[in-house]
């Protein structure tokens, strides 16, 4: 039982899911500091989120390996369905069983919160499903950062605090926007890794597109604009703590994504943007 949910852990990329929780706490921080939060409430909206995601992780996965792209070559981990750990039909099985989760968990949101909440939690099981799927996958046509910057930053963010506050605000979409980066900067590590295999597979990510340097600029830049935004949130409202979650920018492995000689060497560089992600999260989020 215990290697099976180990075997899951990996098939999923649990530890992605960091990425859609993290703009999540901080919404619920800022709705905490306005309304008595509904717990049940918020159990689902976290629930959904993290259904959403793991659909995505393992459709992403299938539909990678259906297309070619994820090949013996590939420097990333494996796939459990390349080390037969899961077969397609599993993998295909559990991500419709995610997406079908999140959709009626996103259905009762939509009761509680309106036609707004309709629009906030229809339309990122859409775009999770074809980002690789479909004829024309949005993944493969260079959309994979605005799309994770504006659903694992506003969209993830706002629909946290709008189902507890039932109110649209400025704050929670600026708020966000610090995990927003910090999640591009991941996927362009990702994309950084694996861009020979990428041109191969025809995934035409920015990376690919504009090549090594661009993406090395990408991520500075990624880094930067997310730690942007507490300076933004303080001159707004006047919280200086906030301003502690900049402090942790020189914990990011520039040097590492500058000078690396060898791809395999970028795994470490995407686990530490996730830890940075996780750091600035918890501070950001307890200076609110």
């Amino acid at each position: 039982m215990l290697k099976k949910l180990k075997v899951w852990a990996v098939a999923t990329r649990a530890e992605t899911l960091v990425a859609s929780i993290s703009p999540m706490i901080i919404g619920t921080f800022l709705a905490s500091k306005e309304v008595k939060l509904n717990y049940l409430v918020l159990a689902l909206t976290y629930l959904y989120g993290i259904c959403l995601h793991i659909g995505t992780n393992l459709s992403n996965d299938y539909y990678d390996y259906l297309k070619g792209v994820d090949t013996d070559d590939r420097i990333a981990p494996f796939s459990t369905i390349q080390r037969n750990l899961t077969s397609l039909k599993q993998i295909k099985i559990a991500f419709s069983l995610s997406f079908l989760f999140a959709f009626f968990i996103g259905l009762f949101l939509i009761i509680q919160g309106g036609i707004i909440t309709a629009s906030l939690f229809v339309f990122p099981i859409i775009f999770g499903y074809y980002y690789t799927a479909g004829k024309n996958p949005l993944g493969y046509m260079g959309l994979g950062e605005i799309l994770v910057l504006v659903f694992f930053g506003p969209y993830a963010c706002l629909g946290t605090y709008y189902l507890q506050t039932l109110k649209i605000s400025y704050l929670p979409i600026i708020a966000s926007l610090g995990p927003g980066f910090l999640s591009v900067a991941i996927l362009v590590i990702n994309n950084l890794r694996d861009i020979d295999l990428d041109k191969i597979g025809a995934k035409i990510t920015l990376a690919v597109r504009f090549g090594e340097k661009f993406a090395k600029a990408e991520y500075v830049a990624s880094l930067t604009l997310a730690f942007l935004v507490p300076f933004i949130y303080f001159m707004l409202l006047r919280k200086p703590l906030v301003l502690a979650a900049n402090v942790f920018i020189f914990f990011a492995p520039f040097k590492l994504i500058y000078s690396f000689k060898n791809p395999k060497l970028l795994n470490e560089g995407l686990k530490k943007t996730v830890l940075l992600l996780i750091i600035y999260t918890i501070v950001f989020s307890s200076a609110l």
